[in-house]
This record gives structure tokens, sequence and C-alpha cells, in this order.
């Protein structure tokens, strides 16, 4: 008797495990429905622009050939920010085909960090340590955010695995001399060399997302901002 009882408490207990489990499962799969449908929505506030004119803020009628060929974003802030008064930019990451809408990061700092989520349907930054292939890189060493008038296109300069308090993560650096010893530790870090060096003088974006395997570690990319692009209008 006293056995049957502890085994019918042990399956109270394993189908309230498993309730338990199974509600969870449901409500990651709803969040992702959910999610879909916000950037299903948003995606409707941009538009490929084949002959969009662009120049460099520096060089007046200068025509950035590698942006232009591509073709360029529209997007339209006024709704997006109807939607979310704190979308400041615009991400576009070609090689993974990753397009959303970036909030509270002005782009200001010397490293500004951008998370997103792994999320297993390849959907935010699901994609993202695929840029552990070097060939990826070598087809796609740019990633650009718009804001409203301008392009900011990146160079990559640095991609890999690292802990959750690994110093990518610093933003506030007292000196320049921090500064140097910060972009130097990025750059060794980097799985393969891309070829494409930091100074001081640079500004860095940082992408930051989970690591499946290993809940303590981040997949980061780093890039440099190449050239600041002002769209006509």
């Amino acid at each position: 008797m006293k056995r049957k009882k502890i085994y019918g408490i042990f399956m109270l207990v394993a189908i309230a495990v498993f309730l338990f489990a199974g509600g969870r499962i449901l409500q990651i799969y709803l969040n992702y429905q959910e999610s879909q449908k916000v950037y299903e929505q948003m995606e409707g506030f941009t538009q490929k622009i084949e002959d969009q004119d662009l120049s460099p803020e520096a060089v007046p009628g200068e025509t950035p050939e590698e942006v232009a060929e591509q073709g360029v974003l529209q997007v339209d802030f006024n709704k997006l920010e109807e939607i979310n008064p704190d979308v400041i930019a615009w991400i576009e990451i070609p090689g993974l085909e990753i397009s959303y809408p970036v909030v509270q990061e002005d782009l200001s700092d010397r490293n500004t960090i951008i998370y997103g989520h792994n999320m297993k349907d390849g959907s935010m930054f699901g994609t993202l340590d695929q840029y552990q292939s070097q060939a990826l890189y070598r087809n796609y060493p740019c990633f650009y955010m718009y804001v409203p008038g301008y392009i900011y296109e990146y160079q990559i300069f640095s991609c890999y695995a690292a802990p959750t308090d690994y110093p990518a993560y610093t933003y506030d650096f007292p000196t320049s001399e921090d500064y140097e010893v910060f972009l130097e530790t990025l750059q060794r870090s980097a799985e393969y060399n891309t070829g494409t060096t930091v100074t001081k003088e640079d500004q860095v974006v940082t992408l930051s997302t989970c690591v499946n395997t290993r809940k303590d570690y981040r997949y980061l990319v780093h890039g440099k901002l190449k050239q600041k692009i002002k769209m006509e209008e």
C-alpha cells in the first residue's frame, strides 16, 4: 500500500513537470508566432530601392558603389515610431538576410552594443554565428545601420565566441589608451584574420547573441564605421 502511495505521488509530480514543460513550450511557440507577426508588420515599413542617390557625407556627389549596387532600404521611421517611439535605427546584415528595427541605441558611443536573441527559427540574430565562416565574411564583409537620412556602413573586423563577462561589452573608456587596449583585445580574439585594422579614431558597433551550446557564452561580431552615407531626397 505504501509503495502504491509513493508511486502515485511520483506520477503526480511527473505529470506536473510534464504539464509545466508543455506550457513552457507552448509559450515559447506563441512568443515566436507573435514576434513573427510584429516583424512582418515592420517589414512593411521598408522597401528596397535600386536607384537611390547616395553620397558620402564628406564628399558630396560621389556614389558609394558597393552600397548602391546591392540596393538600399527606404525606411519609414515615422510609421515605426508610431508603433514604438524608441526605434532609432534599422539594421541590415545582407549576408544573413537580417533586417530589423533597433531601439535605444544612438550609435554615438565608441562601442555601441546591439543585442539580438538567438531564435531557434533563425529570426533576429539566430544566424549571426554563421560568420564563423570566413567565406561568408569574404562575400559580405559589411553590415548597415539606417537612421533618418543616412546609412552607416560598418566593416566587420572580428568575429568570435566569448564569455558573457568578456571585455567586448565595455562601452566606457576613460582614456584613449584604454580604448586602444580594448580594440587590440577584439582583434586578437578574432577566429580568423579579416585584414581590417581599427584605431582609436574608429567607432565600433558590437553585435551580440547567445550561444546555444553554452549559456555563459555569446557570439560576437564587431564592425567599425567605414563611412556615413547621405541618402538624397
